[in-house]
């Protein structure tokens, strides 16, 4: 069991022990109580109780457990943008200058691990064994204090949040500015305000009216993003920085592409995450925008800013999602006179005064014509990520797997090892209002 599991059964054994206290709150505020039925809501309560104080204590154990290992962690490894004969994670000699490590290398401890791990057909011990032979003793000794279970390998919490924050140039959502929470329970649940409180005039003698505000629930929950990273066993042989580039290199770019299209156009079925298109109010969405009338577009443009602003959404990190063909045809239009239209983004990348990011996970074959595609500006500070920070890794030799090109491949047949990586998260703004779009006919060059 993981240290996240546990904190899921604390969870759950909170939620169950808050249950037994409003039942026997219940039982005690009745017109005529049952002294029966309390005496055993009161017995209820008690075993909850007991059985938080359990998972509680358990998760206390764990965590004092990562702790302790994360701290004997010592170092041994060769760091891979350090001088010859330097460690990983070694303090310099006295009067010595501080060698920092190589920003290439940053995440390669991952494609490390996942590499050993292929080697050595999923055997923890052995590809600990396989990584201290091969120089690698601080990244062996990171991997030795996780635990395999039937669905993997843990990567442990510091390496893996290394390889996920080099998600961030890699998906938009990211990029553009929306925040990460951490979900260790697998659940995150905010309240976002739907009215507000009410004030007013009125005189001496005329007692005001009460009022609240009212509040909805944001629920999160982990969806599971699974990547398959087919390595070739020839290059399996080496424990190398330019194997676990390579392989890290390979994760990121399966990973990446993904959860990019999950985030800007998932509908949240099939347990993927929704993304930002769908969560967007049917106000907030204009519809198709036809690209031959820069007066209608200039227009349009401005009314998505207006909607977000409008909704008293306080623009701290606002932004605009677009293909770069969009960006290149807003880019080339001219007013009467022959003028750029928005010389500011050949200038500086923005549109009326805000980035535009750009990826090609949004479509440009929408529509009749199969010419139409999506433009979407934010507020990113409104819209959250939610994960585990966890990555699991599991391999396969026998395994099939789908290719780019959507054709069956065989990991034996083609003398390959199939590695997965499955990470957790979610997405979801705190408030739809800070989003809107449209969808804009031929805007391309």
């Amino acid at each position: 069991m993981t240290i996240d599991d546990l904190r899921r059964a604390r969870k759950a054994a909170a939620d169950g022990m808050a249950e037994r206290a409003e039942a026997l709150a219940a039982l005690e505020a009745a017109e005529t109580p049952d002294a029966a039925a309390i005496s055993a809501a009161e017995t209820a309560f008690a075993a909850a109780q007991g059985a938080f104080e359990a998972a509680d204590k358990q998760v206390k154990r764990a965590e004092a457990v990562e702790a302790a290992q994360a701290a004997a962690a010592g170092p041994g490894d060769t760091d891979p943008g350090a001088t010859p004969g330097a460690t990983l994670g070694a303090v310099p000699a006295p009067g010595a200058a501080a060698v920092p490590k190589d920003p290439a290398h940053k995440g390669i401890e991952v494609g490390l691990i996942v590499g050993a791990l292929a080697a050595q057909k999923g055997d923890l011990g052995r590809a600990v064994a396989q990584l201290e032979r091969a120089g690698f003793g601080q990244v062996a000794a990171a991997l030795n204090a996780t635990d395999a279970t039937a669905g993997g390998v843990t990567v442990p919490r510091p390496l893996a949040a290394d390889l996920i924050a080099m998600l961030r140039p890699r998906v938009v959502m990211r990029r553009a500015g929306a925040r990460v929470v951490p979900m260790p329970a697998g659940q995150l649940r905010k309240a976002r305000q739907a009215g507000s409180a009410s004030a007013g005039y009125g005189g001496e003698t005329v007692a005001p009216r009460a009022s609240a505000p009212g509040f909805e629930a944001v629920d999160q929950s982990f969806k599971k993003l699974r990547a398959l990273v087919p390595i070739s066993n020839s290059l399996l042989s080496y424990s190398s920085l330019q194997m676990g580039a390579l392989v890290r290199d390979d994760l990121l770019k399966v990973m990446g592409a993904r959860e990019d299209l999950a985030f800007l156009r998932g509908d949240g079925t099939n347990e993927a995450p929704k993304g930002a298109r769908n969560w967007i109010p049917a106000g907030h969405w204009l519809g198709a925008v036809a690209g031959t009338d820069a007066l209608a577009i200039d227009k349009a443009l401005r009314k998505l800013v207006s909607l977000v602003e409008d909704a008293n959404i306080l623009m701290v990190t606002p932004g605009w999602i677009m293909r770069p063909g969009a960006k290149n045809f807003l880019a080339a239009l001219k007013d009467l006179h022959g003028n750029a239209l928005y010389p500011s983004i050949d200038a500086r990348g923005e549109l009326m005064g805000f980035p535009i990011h750009t990826t090609t996970q949004l479509p440009n074959n929408l529509g009749a014509g199969a010419n139409e595609t999506e433009v979407m500006f934010a507020d990113f500070s409104y819209l959250v990520i939610g994960e585990s920070g966890l990555l699991r890794i599991a391999q396969s030799t026998e395994a099939a797997y789908l290719d780019a090109n959507g054709e069956m491949q065989s990991a034996f047949a083609n003398d390959q090892t199939l590695m997965r990586a499955i990470a957790e998260h979610d997405f979801a703004p705190e408030h739809e209002v800070a989003i809107a779009g449209l969808q804009g006919i031929g805007w391309a060059l």
